[in-house]
């Protein structure tokens, strides 16, 4: 009996692995996609920094390399952020309860983040719409994180049906 609940702790633990792992794949590929084949290296440090556990450096360094790409279509930009929050997610997964919520705003700043990139560089998106998901992005982080503080302050408990005067 606990052989098998070594084994389902080690799955549970090569889960995050290969999420992350997938999404550092789809983020290189995105960047190679998009820009010169030199890009694949990055792919290659990428990964290196996700294994070696600093998947927030991983996820800094390819938004700095989707920088670098000159004009990027919005294929690559989908590929480069979708892996990228398949990086940050498989961190999440991880995390115990009480700071999942600190995750969570971590995972919405890169995407908030290319998204305001792609429309300043390339003015190609409605500014109404740049304004209104940095409005929503806004309001979800601002919400995680008045969660996460009232829970770290221990104002509220984990028990939400007797906390709902304060959410």
């Amino acid at each position: 009996m606990n052989m098998a609940l070594e084994t389902r702790a080690r799955s549970l633990r090569s889960l995050p692995t290969v999420l992350g792992l997938l999404g550092i794949a789809v983020a290189a590929g995105g960047l190679v996609l998009g820009g010169p084949a030199w890009l694949g290296l990055v792919g290659v440090v990428l990964g290196g920094l996700y294994l070696s556990g600093t998947p927030v450096l991983a996820v800094v360094l390819g938004q700095l390399a989707l920088v670098t790409v000159e004009t990027p279509s919005l294929l690559p930009l989908v590929l480069v952020e979708g892996g990228l929050f398949l990086a940050l997610l498989s961190v999440t997964i991880e995390t115990p309860d009480g700071r999942v919520a600190g995750s969570l705003v971590a995972l919405v700043v890169p995407l908030l983040g290319g998204l305001v990139w792609l429309s300043l560089w390339r003015w190609t998106l409605d500014p109404f719409r740049v304004g209104s998901a940095l409005v929503i992005g806004i309001a979800v982080v601002g919400y995680l994180l008045h969660r996460y503080l009232l829970l770290e302050l221990d104002i509220v408990t984990e028990d939400t049906a007797s906390d709902r005067d304060f959410l």
